[in-house]
């Protein structure tokens, strides 16, 4: 696991060599997924060069969901990209 200080990330992340992976917890499941959407779709935006419509573009057909819990008041979503799934878009340089 890697820290990269200076850096504000907007949720979880996780990175596999295979997927780029978002979790969202929350008291009601509606808001987990919801969290995990978020926090992916702000990921897409911050790495590739994306409009708001390829975004959902690119959720609606590569997101893969799994509830990871739902316990007592907890609820968890987990969202998951193969990276052979992004391998086309064109990814932001970096300044």
């Amino acid at each position: 696991m890697d820290v990269i200080p200076g850096t504000h990330l907007y949720g979880r992340r996780i990175e596999t060599p295979t997927h780029i992976i978002t979790m969202g917890l929350s008291a009601s499941l509606d808001d987990a997924l919801k969290g995990a959407t978020d926090a992916m779709a702000n990921w897409l935006n911050e790495n590739y060069t994306l409009t708001p419509s390829e975004t959902a573009q690119v959720l609606g057909t590569a997101a893969e969901y799994k509830v990871s819990e739902v316990a007592d008041r907890n609820s968890g979503v987990v969202l998951k990209i193969n990276k052979g799934r992004l391998a086309g878009l064109l990814r932001k340089t970096k300044s």
